[in-house]
């Protein structure tokens, strides 16, 4: 059995703007990850990377999950991992005790389905001879998704990214990369729909009115039941944010005046004609009805998408099984109510409804054909199916027993899947789950293709 203690994992999950990173998991429970790393570097004037920003060139190696400068995506991994390193030999690890753990630090990194054969074997060799580590494996990000929940079949995996979201089917745990679609607009069209809406703020405002508590997608129930008028698309709603921060008077007292009356009560967010949350400088901003808007466009592609990637499929049941386990993740999925919104969309553009006189004759044909007639009552809705796909669309079933998580939200899922595929993987005494380093000195950077989880 492989000698790896669980708190010497290493996993990392490069997405979009940001790298998820944690070094160990735990016995009892899995939490949400330690870091978040932003994914930059510098350059030099002289082609090097580097930590230092002085005078150099920013460098993203990543868009979108996508890798776009390889080389400093490899100098970036570098630098997480012996940062991590010498943080460790800070806390006085003896170098004889402190070698014989690097040896033992396995490492998992999620990977995108859009890189390439020779960025992952470049990715194997800079773990395998630049980081010295001795075991290794990739996780698709989609498939950590579907272990995330419990290994989920048959699913379509929604990543919605800043500049663009992917559609991934997966079929009997196969992710489907070449049905897949991107969607060319993410988390970043709502800041754009946003400005049109609030043409006086400035970018940061936005998105931190994004990121605030009070920005939500109201479902259409929710705006009929509310007090407010949402037929309107005017911006009666809005204050001025210049006035609003340049004047004497405190945010909250013009807010308490233009909820007069409503002292003393509990006012859910959409009865609120205003709401105010706290900027990245500490000021208090108010906004109208803007902060319920925004996401529409984004939703609508989304859904567009996922029925342009779905009908490709022409297996009846794990089709069906497909669109009751719709999986969504990404930081903008974390908004309140967007993941409802997107269902209620999907089900509005997709679901199919069998006509009521087709099924009132396909009901009584199998009552005619059955000999028990009692018994064909009750069996009917589970023997007889309508052939027309989808007639239910539904959002997959969160894990409940991941106290943590379900506190912190399952925005960044695949990295849940990744602990629970770490502690699977470097656990077994199959050590064809990961690339070790016998198999690496024996094929070197292709070894990556003898090993699947």
């Amino acid at each position: 059995m492989a000698p790896f203690r669980q708190d010497s994992y290493f996993i990392i999950y490069p997405n979009s703007e940001h790298a998820l990173v944690q070094f160990g998991v735990r016995e009892e429970t899995l939490y949400p990850p330690q870091y978040q790393i932003p994914v930059s570097v510098y350059k030099t004037k002289s082609g090097k990377y580097t930590a230092k920003g002085e005078g150099n060139e920013l460098v993203q190696p990543l868009l979108d999950g996508q890798i776009v400068d390889l080389d400093a995506f490899l100098f970036f991994i570098e630098l997480v991992y012996k940062s991590y390193l010498a943080q460790r030999s800070r806390f006085g690890s003896s170098p004889e005790v402190f070698d014989m753990e690097l040896s033992n630090i396995p490492m998992l990194m999620v990977s995108h389905p859009s890189w390439t054969h020779f960025q992952l074997e470049s990715i194997t060799q800079l773990v395998f001879e630049q980081l010295q580590i001795n075991n290794f494996m990739f996780l698709p990000s989609n498939l950590a998704c579907s272990y995330a929940l419990g290994s989920l079949q048959n699913c379509v995996v929604i990543d919605v990214h800043a500049n663009g979201t992917d559609v991934t089917p997966i079929m009997d745990y196969i992710q489907l990369t070449h049905l897949s679609a991107k969607v060319k607009n993410g988390g970043n069209s709502i800041n754009q729909e946003l400005a049109k809406l609030l043409p006086q703020w400035k970018p940061e405002q936005i998105e931190d009115l994004k990121r605030s508590p009070i920005f939500e997608v109201l479902s259409e129930d929710a705006k009929n039941t509310s007090a407010l008028n949402f037929q309107s698309e005017e911006d009666e709603g809005a204050l001025d944010v210049a006035a609003l921060v340049t004047s004497d008077r405190d945010t909250r007292e013009l807010l308490e005046e233009n909820e007069k009356g409503k002292e003393g009560q509990s006012v859910s967010n959409s009865e609120l004609e205003t709401n105010a949350f706290v900027s990245r400088n500490g000021e208090q901003i108010a906004v109208g009805k803007q902060r319920f808007r925004g996401c529409e466009k984004l939703i609508s592609e989304i859904s567009a998408a996922v029925g342009r990637v779905l009908v490709k499929i022409d297996d009846f049941h794990k089709l069906r099984a497909i669109w009751e386990n719709v999986v969504v993740v990404g930081g903008t999925t974390a908004i309140m109510g967007f993941k409802e919104a997107l269902l209620h969309k999907l089900m509005e553009d997709h679901i199919i409804e069998e006509p009521i006189t087709e099924k009132t004759t396909r009901e009584q044909d199998y009552y005619n054909q059955a000999t028990n007639k009692k018994k064909a009552k009750a069996l009917f809705s589970n023997n007889v199916e309508y052939v027309q796909i989808p007639t239910a669309i539904r959002l997959a079933k969160y894990p409940e027993y991941f106290p943590e998580w379900k506190k912190h939200g399952y925005s960044e899922l695949p990295f849940l899947g990744a602990q629970i595929v770490a502690k699977q993987g470097f656990g077994h005494t199959n050590e064809s789950f990961y690339i070790t380093r016998e198999r690496y000195d024996k094929k070197g950077p292709s070894a990556v293709w003898d090993v699947t989880f």
